[in-house]
């Protein structure tokens, strides 16, 4: 008779299986900002974002581009373009305001801020910056955005900014 080990899963060896506990997270290590290159405040923030001092390795890659594509395939690349999109190294994907939040995360000075701000408490406030600059990307923009395909339930009607002319911003 074959002892059989009670901990034990299949596809494993006896050493390395746990007793019911997932494995442990990755640190991450590595975050990649896919950002609009289309648009002079995103510009602007990815060229700040550059100079930063960082806790851990940032990429900026515009969104919607041939390295975008062939780096991440399976993401949503009209979305990428739509709305901030940050890619951990382990895969994880953050959009909108979580994504503004673990930018700031990865950040040496801003560290405590994301913390707070991921919060219930301050995700409110990292929602409202995001739709701010949404606001000023709209107008900016150098093309107009593709239409979204799907209904937006967070997008609410004064968020969407309707401009005939050109507006440009003053520096």
């Amino acid at each position: 008779m074959t002892a059989t080990p009670q901990n034990s899963a299949p596809g494993r060896s006896e050493g390395t299986a746990r007793r019911g506990a997932p494995a442990p997270p990755q640190p991450l290590r590595r975050i990649t900002v896919l950002y609009d290159a289309e648009c002079p405040l995103c510009r602007a923030l990815s060229g700040w974002l550059a100079q930063q001092p960082a806790l851990i390795a940032v990429d900026l890659l515009p969104a919607d581009s041939p390295r975008a594509h062939n780096r991440f395939p399976e993401l949503d690349h009209a979305a990428t373009v739509r709305e901030i999109t940050v890619v951990g190294g382990s895969g994880e994907v953050w959009t909108g305001a979580a994504a503004w939040v673990t930018v700031l995360w990865a950040l040496r000075g801003y560290r405590r801020l994301s913390r707070r701000l991921g919060t219930p408490v301050g995700m409110p406030m990292a929602r409202a910056a995001v739709l701010a600059a949404a606001r000023i990307r709209a107008v900016t923009r150098a093309d107009p955005l593709p239409p979204e395909t799907d209904h937006d339930p967070y997008r609410e009607a004064w968020t969407i900014v309707a401009c005939t002319e050109r507006c440009e911003l003053d520096h």
